[in-house]
């Protein structure tokens, strides 16, 4: 997805409030590189995605784009329901997804995080994720996160319908440790991956 249309897709306005709820989201993910932590769950990011948190404020949803640093108020694509809770912050990446029938690319926005409020431990966030899943508007689906072996499986078996970049491991919140690019490394899997 190109970034003005992730964004058109996603936003309304530029929003220029600033308040406690948004404050503690406003910084952008910090992805190093370097080996996956072995007990951290992993999961990946899609090839020529766009990171972006949506923020639960007291007045609605208010979307963050990491990469320019403004806010934006969310359109109805990413408006939260308003049974989450004001301070939750949710990383999410944009993807245009391959429709299947061979339509149309599907935008979406893939949540693989929780920002705020603050739980060191990402297996805690992953279910506190999937436990305001309901929360989420049709265009945003909760991201696999898990073992690692597991999501090789998972990525090697071709139902991601994007390209996969790379495969990333959840840190503290706001922090992803990437994998070095194996592909200049001859790793069969993100070949295969990139042939999608």
């Amino acid at each position: 997805m190109q970034s003005d249309d992730s964004l058109a897709f996603l936003c309304r306005g530029i929003c220029v409030e600033l308040g406690p709820s948004l404050s503690a989201a406003l910084r952008p993910t910090v992805i190093e590189e370097g080996p996956l932590p072995p007990c951290s769950p992993t999961t990946w990011l899609a090839k020529g995605c766009r990171l972006v948190t949506l923020i639960q404020t007291e007045r609605g949803t208010r979307v963050y784009d990491q990469k320019e640093d403004f806010l934006y108020y969310a359109s109805e694509a990413g408006q939260l329901g308003p049974e989450c809770p004001p301070g939750h912050a949710f990383l999410g990446q944009t993807v245009l997804d391959r429709d299947r029938a061979g339509g149309s690319p599907v935008p979406r926005v893939l949540i693989m995080d929780l920002v705020t409020p603050r739980i060191d431990d990402p297996a805690k966030r992953g279910a506190e994720l999937r436990r305001l899943q309901r929360c989420f508007p049709a265009a945003c689906h909760v991201q696999w996160a898990g073992e690692r072996v597991s999501l090789e499986r998972f990525l090697g078996s071709g139902g991601i319908p994007h390209e996969v970049e790379c495969v990333v491991a959840l840190g503290e919140p706001g922090k992803l440790v990437r994998e070095p690019d194996l592909r200049r490394a001859g790793t069969p899997l993100l070949h295969a991956l990139t042939l999608l």
